[in-house]
């Protein structure tokens, strides 16, 4: 059992080691329209730091930022799926909020 488990760990620890040795991270991993979100956001607020950090600001920045680019057409408008890129885009941002 245990050599088992150890043929599956290594490949997986292995796999884990290279993405972060070549720097595949979140900011990758961003979806188009998340990625279209944070633009926006940024765009419109020149001074991130304070609202980045506060969940309550964040919120209400990333959820009008949404809702303007899903009503313009610059990322998919279906409810569930702009939600889901403002959520992705959201958690982007407060994770990294210093930058």
């Amino acid at each position: 059992m245990m050599a088992f488990l150890h043929s599956r760990l290594v490949p997986a620890a292995a796999g884990v080691l290279i993405a972060t040795a070549l720097g595949v991270g979140s900011a990758l991993a961003l979806s188009a329209d998340a990625q279209t979100i944070v633009d926006q956001v940024k765009a419109t607020t020149p001074n991130l730091k304070p609202v980045c950090s506060d969940r309550g600001q964040l919120t209400k920045a990333v959820t009008a930022a949404t809702i303007a680019l899903a009503e313009a057409k610059k990322i998919n408008g279906d409810h569930a799926v702009a939600r889901a890129a403002g959520q992705e885009a959201g958690r982007y941002l407060y994770l990294h909020c210093s930058s």
